[in-house]
C-alpha cells in the first residue's frame, strides 16, 4: 500500500483493502446532497420556462379535470401527474416543487453513484454523482432550475439504462433485469417520448455484445464494489432479452394509458401529444436542425468544459484500445494506454460512450436543442466525466510535475469558469437574502422581470387595490388568497382566459382557466416558440382543424363567461391576436380593452365594468 493509501486508511477513508469505506461514502453523499441544495434553493422564488403549464395542469387535475380532454397538454402524462401528486400531498406552492426538484436531483446523483460503482468502482460513482449535482444547475437558468420533462425523465432513464446494461452482463436474473429496465424505460417514455432511446441503446448494445464479450472474457469481474457479476456471459439470447425489455416498456406505460383511457382522453392524447409532437419536431428544416445541433453543442461543451475534457480523454483511450484489439486480430493483451490496464474498463467505457451517442440522437430529435434537452445526455456525461477525471489523474502520475500541474490548472480553471459563469447569480441572490432587499441586478434579471409582469396582470384581474402596482408589495399567496382554488367557483370573476402562452398567470392569480386551452397552439397551429415572430412563422395545422378548435374555445368561454380575458400573443404578433380571427372577434364584442399591463392587453366584460375602474397607462381607445 502506498503512503497515501496508508494515510487514507488511518483517517478512516478506506478499508484494509484500499476501498472507500462505507462511512466515507455516506459522508460524501451527504456533501453531494448539500451541494444540490445550495445550488438550487436560492432560485426557489421564481417560475421558469413552461412552469406555468405544469403548475396549472396539475391544479386542474386536482380539481377533477381530465388531462387532454379537458386540459390542453402537449406532453405525455407523467409530468402533469407527478405535479398533481406532489401538490395533492404537500400543497400547490412553488417551494413545494423546488424542494421536490432538489430531492429528485439527489436521487439522480445516488443512481449515478450506483451505476458508476457497478461499472467501475465507488470513486467513479461518487464523482459522477457530484458532477451531476453541479452540472445539472449550469447552462440556461430557466431550463435547469425548473422541473420539466427532460429533468424528470433523467431518473428512470438512467436507472433503466443501468438495469439494461446489467441484463447483458450479469450471470443471473437476466430476465428480471431486462423486464425491470424496460418498465423504467416505459415510465421515462410516458414522461418524455425521448425516453424510448434507452430501448434503442439496449438493441445496439445487444448487437455488439458478443464482440465485447470476447474482449471482456479475460477479466476477473473484480472491483471494489464487487464488479458486474463474474465474467461477462452471453446468457439469454439478445432477441429474447430485447423482447423482455419491450414487454417491460409496455408494462411501464400501461398505468398511464389506463388513466388516459379511464378519463376518455385517448383521442386528445393522440392529437395533442403524438400528432402535434411529430409536426412540432419537423417544423424546422434539416439544415436548421444541423446548424442548431452544431452551434448549441459547441456552446454547451465550451461552457461545461470539464465534461468535455473527460469525454475527449475517455474517447481517446477507448479508440486506442479498440485499435490495439483489432490490430492484433482480437488479441486481448492488456493495454497500458492512459493507465487503463483492465479490459473490463474498456467494455464499460465503450458501453457508456454508446449510451451517450444514442442519447445524443434523442437530444436532436426535437430539432431545437433547448438547454433542458441536454439533461438526456448529462447522466452519461457525468459517468464518463468521473471515469475520465480519475483516468487523467492516474495517467499524470507517470508525467513530470510541471506537466501535471499544467493539466490540473487547466481543469480547475475550466471548472471555476463554469461555476462563476452560472453561479455568479447564485451569489447575488444569496447576498439579497442576507441583506433582506432585492438588488438592482436581480430586479433587472430576465426571470424576475417576467415574473413581475405576470404578477402585475394577476393583481389586476384579482382587482387588488392599486392594480398592477400591488405586485411589488403583495406576495404570491396574498394574490391567490380567497380564490376559487380554495372554494367552489361562484361566477365569472373566478375564471380567466389568457390568449397566448403565459399559463403562469393562472397560477399567480389563483383563478380558474376559463377554457381547456392553456396555449394557443391548437387554436392557431403555430408552435409557441415561434408565434412571437411576426415575420417568420407558419401553421403546422390545416385551417379546418384550427377552426374546429376555436369553435370549441368559444363554447368553453360561453360556458364560463370569464370577467377578464388577457391577450399576450397579440402584443407581439398582431396577425395572431385574439381579434384577428373573425369568430373570436365577434365573441370579443362583449369585452372592452381596459388597458395595457406591461406586455399584455387586458379585456373586461362590458356588463361587469366598474364605473370607478382605474384608467391604466396605455388604455386602449
Amino acid at each position: 500500500m502506498t503512503n497515501a493509501g496508508l494515510a487514507d486508511q488511518q483517517n478512516g477513508l478506506t478499508d484494509e483493502h484500499g476501498h472507500i469505506a462505507r462511512a466515507t461514502v455516506l459522508k460524501l453523499l451527504v456533501i453531494i446532497a448539500a451541494i444540490s441544495f445550495i445550488l438550487r434553493i436560492l432560485y426557489a422564488g421564481h417560475l421558469y420556462e413552461d412552469d406555468g403549464l405544469w403548475f396549472t395542469a396539475a391544479e386542474e387535475i386536482a380539481r377533477g379535470k381530465a388531462l387532454y380532454r379537458e386540459i390542453y397538454f402537449d406532453k405525455p402524462p407523467g409530468l402533469a401527474l407527478v405535479y398533481a401528486f406532489v401538490f395533492g400531498v404537500f400543497g400547490a406552492h412553488v417551494l413545494t416543487i423546488r424542494l421536490f426538484t432538489i430531492v429528485y436531483s439527489i436521487a439522480i446523483s445516488a443512481m449515478l453513484y450506483l451505476f458508476g460503482a457497478r461499472l467501475y468502482d465507488k470513486r467513479v460513482g461518487l464523482l459522477a454523482g457530484g458532477l451531476f449535482a453541479v452540472f445539472s444547475t449550469t447552462y440556461a437558468t430557466g431550463h435547469v432550475q425548473g422541473l420539466g420533462t427532460d429533468f424528470l425523465m433523467a431518473l428512470p432513464y438512467t436507472a433503466g439504462a443501468y438495469l439494461l446494461v446489467r441484463a447483458t452482463r450479469d450471470r443471473t436474473n437476466q430476465s428480471w433485469l431486462a423486464v425491470a429496465g424496460g418498465i423504467l424505460v416505459g415510465v421515462a417514455f410516458q414522461i418524455n417520448p425521448k425516453g424510448i432511446f434507452d430501448l434503442i441503446f439496449f438493441a445496439v448494445l445487444l448487437i455488439g455484445r458478443r464482440r465485447w464479450t470476447a474482449i471482456d472474457a479475460n477479466t476477473d469481474g473484480s472491483s471494489e464494489s464487487g464488479g458486474i457479476e463474474g465474467k461477462a456471459s452471453v446468457g439469454l439470447s439478445g432477441l429474447r432479452l430485447f423482447a423482455l425489455a419491450a414487454a417491460g416498456l409496455a408494462a411501464g406505460s400501461a398505468p398511464f394509458l389506463a388513466y388516459i383511457a379511464a378519463t376518455r382522453s385517448l383521442r386528445e392524447y393522440w392529437l395533442y401529444v403524438w400528432d402535434w409532437g411529430v409536426r412540432y419536431g419537423s417544423y424546422n428544416p434539416a439544415s436548421r436542425v444541423v446548424a442548431a445541433w452544431l452551434t448549441r453543442s459547441i456552446d454547451y461543451f465550451a461552457l461545461n468544459n470539464t465534461l468535455l475534457i473527460a469525454l475527449v480523454f475517455v474517447c481517446a483511450v477507448t479508440v486506442r484500445r479498440a485499435t490495439r484489439v483489432v490490430g492484433k486480430g482480437g488479441d486481448t493483451e492488456q493495454a497500458s494506454a492512459a493507465g487503463f490496464r483492465d479490459q473490463h474498463n474498456f467494455v464499460a467505457d465503450a458501453t457508456l460512450l454508446l449510451w451517450l451517442a444514442v442519447s445524443y440522437a434523442g437530444v436532436t430529435l426535437g430539432g431545437r436543442l433547448y438547454s433542458h434537452y441536454f439533461f438526456q445526455i448529462l447522466p452519461g456525461l457525468c459517468l464518463i466525466g468521473g471515469r475520465g477525471l480519475i483516468g487523467i489523474k492516474s495517467t499524470l502520475k507517470s508525467r513530470d510535475e510541471a506537466f501535471r500541474r499544467g493539466i490540473a490548472t487547466v481543469i480547475v480553471m475550466g471548472f471555476l469558469f463554469t461555476l462563476i459563469r452560472f453561479h455568479g447569480r447564485t451569489a447575488i441572490l444569496a447576498a439579497d437574502l442576507l441583506r433582506g432587499k432585492k438588488s438592482s441586478t436581480t430586479a433587472g434579471w430576465f426571470h424576475d422581470r417576467i415574473d413581475r409582469e405576470e404578477r402585475m396582470v394577476a393583481a389586476v384581474v384579482r382587482e387588488l387595490p392599486d392594480g398592477e402596482d400591488a405586485a411589488d408589495r403583495v406576495g404570491l399567496e396574498a394574490i391567490r388568497a380567497n380564490g376559487p382554488r380554495t372554494r367552489e367557483a361562484s361566477g365569472p370573476t373566478d375564471y380567466l382566459f389568457v390568449w397566448g402562452y403565459r399559463p403562469e398567470i393562472y397560477y399567480f392569480s389563483g383563478l380558474l382557466p376559463a377554457s381547456r386551452y392553456l396555449s394557443t397552439q391548437p387554436l392557431t397551429g403555430v408552435p409557441a416558440d415561434v408565434h412571437y415572430f411576426s415575420d417568420d412563422y407558419r401553421s403546422v395545422l390545416d385551417e379546418a382543424t384550427t377552426a374546429r378548435e376555436r369553435a370549441q374555445l368559444i363554447l368553453d368561454l360561453q360556458e364560463t363567461n370569464p370577467k377578464y380575458i388577457v391577450d399576450e400573443l397579440g402584443m407581439f404578433n398582431s396577425a395572431l391576436s385574439i381579434n384577428s380571427y373573425p369568430e373570436l372577434s365577434e365573441f370579443m364584442r362583449d369585452y372592452k380593452a381596459i388597458g395595457r399591463v406591461a406586455r399584455f392587453m387586458v379585456y373586461c366584460r362590458r356588463d361587469l365594468l366598474q364605473k370607478n375602474l382605474r384608467r391604466m397607462p396605455g388604455k386602449a381607445p
